[in-house]
């Protein structure tokens, strides 16, 4: 999971790392790794200190100047994040008593690392209320895939690299892309979801398909279940079921539907998962590892939660994180491939 600090900046738990980090620290050195960190270019080791040190200097003019909007909240998500998912790897599985007093400390910590807010995690069921600004919502990863769950319930999985826009208000049900994302649609025969990416525009009724439009070149749209619709503009360009896919060449203008490959190698790289349903991370995982998983608590099921999961992961590893967070339990079947998921 959320790897471990260097020694020399972990003497006796977060709140002495951080402490031991703020002594430590040198501005030029922050800056240096933040723009390696950037361009892709950063150690592992180098940005366990980036996301350590990361608050230290969030305010700063020459780091905010340097970062855009999303760029400072996907380092503070982050550094977040694996706050609350080493407090849980140290506290286990445990009473309800006990984990309470764990979130009583998770809280202090963040308030400690001059967290803007301790709502990153949230521990109730229910939809995600909708965002009250009426600009526009954009996801952009940098060196992992994200896992985002829309108003309307639907999850899409961001290549880390691409860029995904969309309203706060979400009325349209469309979404603009520039790179690649694996999409999981909500259905809704009211409402049509639409992508846009590289000219085309992908409509869907409930489904799960990726779309890669790179800036330049071929754009593929691949249906891994259900069916969607192809539009150049207004020319259909095909439709497609399952295991069927449409490469649109962007130079000439000439499209090819045809048996659909493989998902794409990216869809396993490293991964976060950014306030999702336990649901909506057990369908992901289930495509991942090929295995059923199965959760009877309906209210389980929505609870939601944030954590990094690296791209070798097993997928025990995942689940033990997962319920050391909701408090829950899990029994595996390795012989039937199959997973249950429960409130013990």
């Amino acid at each position: 999971m959320f790897p471990s600090f260097p020694e020399k900046y972990f003497h006796g738990g977060w709140g002495n790392c951080l402490s031991g980090c703020l002594k430590d620290m040198d501005h030029s050195y922050f800056l240096e790794i933040l723009q390696k960190y950037r361009e892709g270019k950063a150690s592992p080791e180098e940005e366990r200190f980036l996301l350590a040190s990361y608050d230290a200097f969030a305010s700063q003019p020459d780091v905010t100047d340097l970062l855009t909007t999303e760029e400072r909240e996907r380092l503070g998500s982050r550094m977040h994040a694996g706050i609350l998912q080493q407090i849980a790897a140290q506290a286990g599985p445990a009473p309800k008593k006990t984990m309470f007093a764990a979130w009583k400390i998770a809280a202090a910590v963040l308030v400690l690392a001059g967290a803007a807010t301790v709502a990153f995690l949230v521990m109730q069921p229910g939809p995600k209320a909708p965002a009250v600004a009426a600009t526009d919502q954009s996801v952009q990863p940098i060196r992992e895939n994200n896992l985002i769950a829309l108003p309307d319930g639907s999850t899409v999985l961001v290549s880390a690299g691409s860029k995904l826009r969309y309203a706060a208000a979400f009325h349209k049900r469309e979404v603009f892309l520039e790179g690649k994302a694996l999409f999981t649609v909500e259905q809704q025969t009211s409402q049509p979801f639409v992508v846009h990416a590289g000219g085309l525009q992908t409509t869907v009724l409930g489904t799960t398909f990726e779309v890669a439009a790179p800036q330049s070149g071929k754009v593929t749209v691949t249906v891994f279940k259900g069916k969607v619709r192809v539009d150049k503009e207004a020319t259909p360009l095909g439709e497609l079921t399952a295991n069927q896919q449409i490469v649109y060449n962007a130079d000439d203008g000439q499209s090819l539907q045809q048996a659909a490959s493989q998902p794409a190698a990216w869809q396993q790289g490293d991964l976060l998962f950014d306030d999702v349903t336990l649901q909506q991370a057990a369908s992901l995982l289930e495509d991942r590892f090929g295995y059923k998983i199965s959760i009877p608590d309906e209210a389980l099921r929505s609870q939601r939660f944030s954590t990094t999961f690296g791209s070798n992961e097993p997928l025990e590893q995942a689940l033990k994180s997962i319920c050391a967070f909701l408090q829950a339990a899990y029994t595996i079947d390795k012989e039937q491939k199959s997973v249950i998921i429960y409130l013990p």
